[in-house]
């Protein structure tokens, strides 16, 4: 490919890279029937459980923030791996919750991640310093 210069280099590596990455956990969570987002958002209420997560609460907390929440439950719902209740202080907020069997399937698919750090095992541990110290920058514009 040709690049314009070394920053859409850059930008055509990230690119490639993220694909890479979410190829990764595509492949880890088929087997679960999980999407990567649906993943996330089990391993959120998953930090707090046996507690609740408010829709809005857990949407804050994911890294895609252009998730769909509402669709995203109700296929977690779906699944029966989420369960949907009504917030007793104020009807209008809705909490989402693992069950005791959802948090264990759970434990388990994460379990499965236990490898993660091997998509970066090639650098140093200076350059993933430096790599992050630089996506940082990136992100904080």
């Amino acid at each position: 490919m040709n690049y314009r210069n070394e920053y859409h280099r850059l930008i055509s590596n990230l690119h490639k890279t993220d694909g890479y990455i979410v190829n990764f956990f595509q492949q880890k969570l088929a087997p679960f029937d999980l999407s990567v987002q649906q993943y996330v958002a089990l391993r959120r209420l998953s930090e707090v459980y046996p507690d609740s997560l408010a829709a809005g609460e857990l949407k804050a907390k994911m890294d895609d923030l252009n998730s769909d929440m509402t669709r995203l439950t109700d296929r977690l719902v779906a699944k029966n791996l989420v369960v949907r209740e009504v917030d007793p202080q104020n009807r209008r907020r809705v909490m989402l919750r693992l069950t005791e069997e959802s948090h264990q399937f759970v434990e388990k698919v994460a379990s499965e991640f236990k490898d993660l750090e091997s998509i970066v095992s090639p650098l140093t541990d200076e350059e993933v310093n430096i790599m992050n110290t630089l996506l940082d920058k990136i992100r904080k514009q």
